[in-house]
C-alpha cells in the first residue's frame, strides 16, 4: 500500500498527521460490498411488505390463485402496516445509544436472521395467527431494523479510513433506494402468480437468510479479526485510524430539545417523511383503487423513488459545491440558502399532491409524469434541510440527525392508520383519497412554513462549549510523528535500493 505520511497542523491547534494514498481495491472494501447487500436486503424487505399486505386483502383479484382471500379490510391493512413503523421508531434511540457496546457482525446477523426468519414464517403466521400475529411479527421487524444504520457507521468508523467514509457510506445507505426500487416491482409481478403473496414472502426470506449466511462466513467486526486480509492492509487501517479518533464528548441533550431551530429541522424532517412513507405504503393502494392490478402498482410506485433517488444524486453535490465557494453571497445571506433549496422542493411538492387526485379520472403518461415529479422534488428538499445539521453544530450533526428521525419517524408512523381511518372501507371513493392528499398537503405547508421561519445556519452556542472545534482530534505526539516519518523514509530508501 502507497501510503505518505504528511505533518498537518489542524484549526484546533493539535499536530497531527494526514495519509495520501493510492486508492486500491483490499478486503475493506469487500467488507463494504457485503455491507450494501444487507442493506439492499433490507430495504427490499421494507418496500415489498406493503406489496404483499395489499396482495393478502386483495387476491381475490387473481382468479389463478389457489389462495385464500383473507378479507382484510383498510383498517387493518394500515394497523398491519403502522407496527412495522412503530417498531422502528421506539427503537432506533436506544439502538443509537447502546448497540457500540455490543459486537457489530453479531448484531448485523441477529438482524438478517431474525427477519429473513419472520418473514418465512409470516404465510403461516397469516394463515394461523391472523392480522393481530401479523402485527407482532412486523413490530419486532421495525424494531431490529432500527439497528441496521447504527451498525453500518460503526462498522464504517473500524473498518475504513477517514478518506474514504464518506463514498462508501453514502453508497451504503443508498443501497436501501435501490432494494425499495427493485423490491416494488418485482413484489407486484409475484403477487400474480399462482403462489401470489406467498411467494412474496418466501422469496424475500430467501435473499435474507441467503444474505445472513455469507455475512456470517464471510465478514468480520474489525479488521484485526478477520482472516483474509493482509498485514499490509491492516497496518494501513490501524495507521489512518490512530491519527483520526473520535473524542468522546458529553451530548447536550436538553440544550439540543431547547433549541428552536433543532425543531425548526426536525419539522421539515417530519414532513418529508410523512411523504415518504404514504408512497411507500399508500401509494399501491391508491393506485389499485384506480382499478389498476397490483403489477401495475407496484411498477409504478417503484418510479417516484427513481425520480428522487436521481434527482438527490444530481443536486447534493451541485448544492454543497455552491454552498462551499460562497458565490451565494453575491445574490442573497448564505444562512438563507437552505431555506430557499428547501422552499423550492416543499413548493413543488405541494403543487402535485393538490393535482394529483385530479388526474386520476383519466390516469395516463401525465399523471404518471406528475406522480414521478412530485416525489422526486424530495430530493432536492433533502439538500436543503437535511444538510442544516451540520451548519448549527460540528459536533453533534449525527446526534441532531438521529434526533430528528426519532419524531419524523414517530409522526409518520401514524400515516397508514390515519388514511385507513379516513378511507375506511371505501377505497375506490375518489373523494376519500382527494382528503388524504389535501391533508398531506396542509401537513406540508404547515411544516415547511415552521422550517423557514424558525431554522438557520448559525452554529449554536452548547456547539461553542466543546473543548474541541471537531469532533475529531489525533492522537499522536510529537514524538510520534517524527518516528512515523523517520520510518517512513528509511523505507522509502529501501524500495529504492532494491529497486537498483
Amino acid at each position: 500500500m502507497d501510503v505518505e505520511f504528511l505533518r498537518h497542523k489542524y484549526e484546533d491547534r493539535h499536530d497531527g498527521v494526514i495519509t495520501k494514498a493510492k486508492f486500491k481495491l483490499g478486503v475493506r472494501h469487500i467488507q463494504v460490498v457485503y455491507m450494501f447487500v444487507c442493506s439492499f436486503a433490507m430495504g427490499a424487505l421494507r418496500s415489498s411488505n406493503s406489496i404483499a399486505i395489499l396482495s393478502v386483502a386483495q387476491q381475490s383479484r387473481n382468479n389463478g390463485s389457489y389462495l385464500q382471500n383473507h378479507n382484510w379490510d383498510k383498517r387493518i391493512q394500515g394497523t398491519v402496516l403502522s407496527s412495522f413503523l412503530v417498531g422502528y421508531a421506539s427503537a432506533m434511540l436506544p439502538a443509537e445509544l447502546y448497540l457500540k457496546e455490543v459486537d457489530d457482525k453479531f448484531i448485523m446477523a441477529a438482524v438478517l436472521l431474525i427477519n429473513g426468519g419472520l418473514t418465512a414464517a409470516m404465510p403461516t403466521i397469516v394463515k394461523k395467527g391472523g392480522w393481530i400475529a401479523v402485527s407482532n411479527g412486523e413490530f419486532l421487524m421495525g424494531i431490529t431494523q432500527a439497528c441496521l444504520s447504527p451498525v453500518n457507521l460503526n462498522l464504517i468508523s473500524k473498518w475504513l479510513p477517514p478518506s474514504e467514509r464518506s463514498l462508501c457510506g453514502f453508497l451504503i445507505q443508498g443501497a436501501i433506494i435501490l432494494g425499495t426500487i427493485i423490491a416494488l416491482p418485482v413484489s407486484g409481478i409475484i403477487s400474480e402468480s399462482r403462489l401470489g403473496w406467498e411467494l412474496i414472502f418466501y422469496s424475500q426470506a430467501m435473499m435474507t437468510l441467503s444474505t445472513a449466511t455469507l455475512w456470517v462466513l464471510l465478514t468480520s467486526s474489525t479488521p484485526e479479526t478477520h482472516h483474509a486480509i493482509g498485514d499490509t492492509e491492516k497496518e494501513y487501517i490501524r495507521r489512518s485510524l490512530s491519527c483520526y479518533r473520535q473524542n468522546k464528548l458529553h451530548k447536550p441533550w436538553r440544550n439540543i430539545l431547547q433549541t428552536k431551530q433543532f425543531w425548526a429541522i426536525a419539522s421539515a424532517h417530519t414532513a418529508a417523511n410523512v411523504l415518504y412513507v404514504f408512497f411507500l405504503v399508500e401509494l399501491s393502494s391508491f393506485l389499485v383503487s384506480m382499478d389498476l392490478s397490483i403489477k401495475n402498482s407496484g411498477t409504478q410506485t417503484a418510479l417516484p423513488f427513481v425520480g428522487m433517488w436521481v434527482v438527490y444524486l444530481l443536486t447534493s453535490p451541485t448544492i454543497e459545491l455552491i454552498y462551499g465557494i460562497g458565490n451565494v453571497n453575491y445574490l442573497f445571506d448564505v444562512k438563507y440558502f437552505r431555506k430557499i433549496v428547501n422552499g423550492f422542493g416543499s413548493l413543488g411538492i405541494v403543487i402535485g399532491l393538490l393535482t394529483l387526485p385530479y388526474l386520476v379520472p383519466s390516469w395516463n403518461h401525465l399523471g404518471l409524469i406528475t406522480l414521478v415529479g412530485t416525489f422526486s422534488l424530495l430530493g432536492i428538499q433533502y439538500s436543503g434541510f437535511l444538510e442544516n445539521h451540520k451548519d448549527m453544530t460540528q459536533n453533534y450533526s449525527n446526534t441532531l440527525l438521529v434526533l430528528s428521525n426519532i419524531v419524523s419517524s414517530a409522526v409518520a408512523a401514524l400515516v397508514p392508520v390515519l388514511t385507513a381511518a379516513i378511507v375506511n372501507v371505501d377505497e375506490g371513493d375518489l373523494n376519500r383519497w382527494k382528503i388524504i392528499f389535501r391533508l398531506l398537503a396542509g401537513f406540508y405547508v404547515i411544516c415547511n412554513v415552521v422550517y423557514t421561519l424558525c431554522a438557520n445556519s448559525d452554529r449554536q452556542e452548547w456547539d461553542r462549549s466543546a473543548k474541541t472545534k471537531f469532533g475529531y482530534c489525533n492522537a499522536l505526539t510529537n514524538l510520534e510523528l517524527d518516528e512515523i516519518n523517520q520510518t517512513t523514509r528509511l523505507d522509502c530508501q529501501r524500495e529504492d535500493d532494491t529497486s537498483v
